[in-house]
């Protein structure tokens, strides 16, 4: 009934608006990072306190004038109830540019949506050169195969140029013994003995030779084969190295870019939880003001409800970011692990291929030991042999 208490509980329900969205406002500026908006935000703080205390004003009014009658006590309400609807309306206001700036960060999380898709992208690249390097790890098992394979013929032309060489200097001695006969022996009946076999031994001699040299240049040709195959091994090895190592930079600018991201995730949901806190503190006022028949708060609420909607799709969609993030995230511990693997498979291959070098070399020593002492040659464990000798 007193018309003075009536403004008062205007009044006490116009601070409560003011206690209730001045922390939104406050924090809006913020989480946004817009100084403007919160220059305004101050500045209308400071009009809603001078509205406040002309209420008050008004209020003490109407309570001296109580007695001088209800036309005037009507006009007071009447300017009272024009100065809320005007608080109202700034506040409407200032929801319209709440509801720009939510806008503005959403607009922030579909561009960190756009990022993790790059994000994605690079990790199904990642995934197709690792199916490539499989493919050339099985190559190179094949490789492997093919050296074994000549290195296998490597043996045994090697044994093949033993028992060759083996047969020559044997040749070659009983030339030189047919070539000094025994005294007693006159020249012309030694010439008439020995014309036949000496010419046969020669023709056995130079066939073995020229057999001889053509199993020495066939080797020389697969030792050359088998060089070229080892240098173009090195330069896959080579370039293997460099991919492997663009791709380990790629992983690293790739975990750090999720950090980063989970980084602003998490800050997002910090804000959005402060914003629902907020929110929520003004929908409690507004419901409080509503049951004082506070005029608009039915629409305010409703306004309300449309921010905490929009938050709450804002917050589901966080968390499908960060579901995703860390999606990635396992995908890439799983990509760095097959990584290592073929990283130890290929140190295997290059001990491999240094046990191919040193086999290579040896293959190259017997080589020059032929050339420099054909009456010599070598077991398969490197020891010398020498040639049988053949009975006169």
């Amino acid at each position: 009934g007193n018309p003075g208490l009536s403004f008062e509980t205007t009044a006490s329900c116009s601070q409560s608006v003011l206690e209730a969205v001045s922390p939104l406002l406050t924090f809006i500026g913020p989480v946004f990072y817009n100084i403007e908006l919160k220059v305004e935000v101050e500045s209308l703080k400071r009009e809603l306190q001078e509205r406040e205390r002309l209420l008050v004003k008004a209020s003490k009014a109407v309570e001296s004038l109580a007695e001088a009658g209800g036309s005037e006590i009507q006009r007071v309400k009447e300017d009272a109830r024009k100065k809320v609807q005007q608080v109202e309306d700034l506040l409407t206001k200032r929801i319209l540019l709440l509801e720009k700036d939510v806008k503005a960060a959403q607009a922030e999380l579909e561009k960190a949506f756009a990022g993790t898709e790059t994000e994605k992208a690079l990790r199904l690249s990642l995934e197709s050169k690792l199916s490539e390097m499989k493919k050339m790890h099985k190559g190179d098992l094949a490789m492997a195969l093919v050296l074994d394979e000549k290195d296998r013929l490597i043996e045994e032309l090697k044994l093949s140029l033993k028992s060759k060489e083996a047969l020559i200097q044997c040749l070659k001695e009983e030339k030189s013994q047919m070539a000094s006969p025994d005294e007693n022996v006159s020249s012309g009946d030694l010439r008439g003995l020995c014309a036949v076999p000496r010419e046969e031994k020669e023709r056995e001699t130079e066939a073995a030779q020229m057999e001889h040299q053509k199993e020495r240049n066939s080797f020389e040709e697969r030792i050359q084969a088998l060089e070229k195959d080892l240098r173009e091994k090195e330069r896959e090895i080579a370039t293997e190295k460099k991919n492997s190592l663009k791709r380990d930079k790629a992983i690293q600018g790739l975990t750090m870019a999720l950090k980063s991201k989970e980084k602003k995730v998490e800050e997002l949901n910090s804000e959005i939880e402060k914003l629902s806190a907020a929110f929520a503190k003004a929908r409690e006022t507004l419901q409080k003001a509503q049951t004082q028949e506070f005029q608009g708060s039915e629409d305010y609420e409703a306004a309300l409800s449309g921010k905490e909607a929009l938050l709450a799709e804002l917050r589901s969609q966080n968390l499908t970011k960060s579901a995703e993030n860390h999606r990635l995230r396992r995908s890439i511990k799983k990509i760095t692990q097959e990584l290592s693997d073929l990283q130890q498979e290929r140190e295997r291959l290059e001990k491999d291929l240094e046990e191919a070098h040193r086999e290579k070399s040896r293959g190259d020593c017997t080589i020059r030991g032929l050339t420099l002492f054909p009456g010599l040659f070598l077991n398969s464990w490197g020891q010398v042999i020498l040639p049988p000798q053949f009975p006169e």
